[in-house]
């Protein structure tokens, strides 16, 4: 499986950002997983930003709801904040309940200043 474009991942502090960009890059979902996994095991990492606003997805209910189920199946149990526009959430923030329901500590923000003060208690708090 080929790594997909559009990905870039920056390691500071016990913290791993993954910034997604492109058009496409939903439908690459699983490739995406892949990749982030392939880079949490060169680090030592405690939490985790994942920043979506430069992609077209989530798009639908189900969209939502199985980023939500991969966020727990493929990532580890550590911090994970999901940035979004506010176009690509829901107000149930589906994503992220499916996820919490599966053992993911996910928090979802449209702020980045936001999400980053959320994570930096637990990198903070971890290393």
């Amino acid at each position: 499986m080929s790594t997909p474009t559009g990905l870039q991942f920056e390691h500071v502090s016990g913290c791993l950002t993954v910034r997604v960009s492109g058009p496409s890059q939903f439908q690459q979902r699983v490739s995406i997983a892949h990749a982030i996994v392939e880079a949490l095991s060169k680090h030592a990492v405690n939490a985790m930003l994942i920043d979506l606003r430069n992609t077209d997805g989530p798009v639908t209910f189900m969209d939502r709801y199985q980023l939500g189920e991969m966020a727990a199946q493929y990532l580890p149990k550590i911090p994970l904040a999901a940035l979004m526009r506010e176009d690509q959430t829901d107000r149930q923030l589906i994503g992220q309940q499916v996820a919490r329901n599966r053992g993911a500590n996910l928090q979802v923000f449209t702020e980045e200043a936001l999400a980053v003060a959320w994570l930096k208690e637990y990198a903070a708090t971890s290393h």
